[in-house]
């Protein structure tokens, strides 16, 4: 449960912030390779989560990903491949919700003098801050209930409580197995509600 909750949370933070820049230029520049570019970030999100897996697991094995690394560093790459998962996701409920937002918002902040950052700081940000929440919780949830992509990137000291469940049930059921899976169950529908209601009930700030 530690490792699970470890990854889950590092994967969150790196997640919203690739998904946070992803979003804001797939939104507000042109560039030739767009359409290509575009298509490769939804990637995973659309092949089957055993292909990514597979491809992850190679991946690792090409590079020679070393094995004697120390705790937390040896969640590092199934870090990795939750991140490669999960920030896809983050970055289309960002674009959704930069979709209704008012460029002259924008446009009226550079116009009294504010820098590029001041913009993305103090108008971006807190109109982006409902799907930036909702985006963090969708990767968590991710990251958290995942078995596929981290059954072909663990090892057999990185075992993630999806994984112990795994390997339990295979047995028999046990309480043991009924009580992880509960709380399993809790935590992903907390914060798959939390992020549902996020997107759905915030409102644009008004001129």
């Amino acid at each position: 449960f530690t490792n699970s909750l470890t990854i889950a949370v590092i994967n969150t933070l790196v997640s919203v912030v690739l998904g946070f820049m992803v979003a804001i230029l797939l939104w507000r520049f042109r560039f030739p390779s767009r359409a290509v570019y575009e298509g490769a970030t939804a990637l995973p999100i659309v092949i089957p989560e055993i292909c990514m897996g597979v491809a992850m697991m190679a991946f690792f094995a090409r590079v020679g990903w070393p094995n004697d690394l120390v705790w937390p560093f040896k969640l590092l790459n199934i870090t990795i491949a939750h991140i490669a998962f999960s920030f896809p996701f983050v970055a289309v409920v960002i674009r959704a919700r930069l979709a209704g937002f008012n460029r002259e918002l924008e446009d009226a902040s550079k116009d009294l003098g504010a820098s590029e950052w001041q913009t993305v700081r103090y108008i971006v940000i807190p109109y982006l801050k409902p799907g930036l929440i909702a985006g963090a919780l969708i990767a968590f949830t991710l990251s958290l209930d995942d078995f596929v992509i981290t059954f072909f990137t663990a090892g057999p000291e990185t075992i993630t409580l999806p994984v112990k469940i795994f390997s339990m049930v295979r047995f028999s059921v046990t309480p043991e197995v009924n009580a992880a899976s509960t709380v399993l169950i809790a935590i992903t529908v907390v914060t798959t509600v939390l992020a549902l209601r996020l997107q759905g009930t915030s409102k644009p700030p008004s001129s």
